[in-house]
């Protein structure tokens, strides 16, 4: 049964991850994490970072070698609304195993009926959160027959929480808010600034010199162009893409 005994070999496997994890694509990233729990004698995982939006669906990335038509369906199906795990994810920071969820979290049965048929049948979870409602989450998994799974994770569970903390400092970053940066102009980036501030439209004008009917124009133009529905909302959107 694999496990890291010596600091020293601890050391040199954070060392050898952090060399190869930082800055690359995201296929580059799932063969680093592969080959990093395979030395532990883990084979199925999955990296999931799930950002809630007050304005539209969370946006989620998955990053994993589960077979791909699983992912797809979990995706499409937005399956990770409903999955116990995520939702146990979603209020702890404490790593489970799946079958220590709590059960008045356990809301779906159907998830883990849908799972076993993947060869996703026991399972282990660090929840890893931000500041905020964003939270990432490593998922080891194995199959039902695999009597090692359990003793491997118990066995290295402060190398499991410290590799998957640097998994999930080091994710690919999708680049979002590009196309819109060049849509607003250096004006209504300002007048989103200073909205942002709890400025009313009076104190924008005279801070940036302009009428107010020029104030409601921007206020207008940005909420078209971050395609929300009211002025509000697109403050709240330009927060979350770091636009102010």
């Amino acid at each position: 049964m694999p496990k890291l005994n010596s600091s020293q070999s601890l050391f040199s496997l954070i060392q050898e991850i952090e060399n190869n994890i930082q800055g690359v694509n995201k296929e580059e990233y799932t063969e680093v994490l592969g080959w990093m729990f395979a030395k532990l004698g883990i084979y199925k995982f999955s990296y999931i970072h799930l950002e809630p939006t007050p304005f539209e669906n969370p946006k989620i990335s998955i990053h994993s070698n589960h077979p791909a038509e699983w992912v797809d369906t979990y995706c499409k199906s937005a399956l990770y609304k409903s999955d116990p795990i995520m939702t146990n994810s979603a209020i702890t920071s404490t790593p489970f195993f799946w079958d220590e969820i709590p059960e008045e979290t356990d809301i779906s049965n159907e998830i883990f009926e849908q799972s076993i048929s993947y060869g996703l049948k026991q399972g282990f979870t660090i929840p890893i959160h931000d500041p905020g409602r964003a939270f990432g989450s490593i998922h080891l998994s194995s199959e039902e027959n695999d009597l090692d799974f359990a003793p491997i994770v118990r066995s290295n569970m402060f190398i499991i929480k410290t590799l998957s903390l640097i998994a999930h400092q080091y994710r690919p970053i999708e680049e979002i808010g590009t196309e819109i940066t060049l849509k607003l102009t250096p004006r209504e980036v300002e007048f989103l600034h200073w909205l942002t501030l709890g400025k009313n439209y009076k104190e924008i004008g005279l801070i940036m010199s302009i009428t107010e009917r020029t104030v409601k124009f921007h206020a207008k133009q940005t909420t078209e162009k971050l395609d929300c529905i009211n002025v509000k909302q697109a403050m709240m959107k330009a927060l979350q893409l770091n636009l102010v």
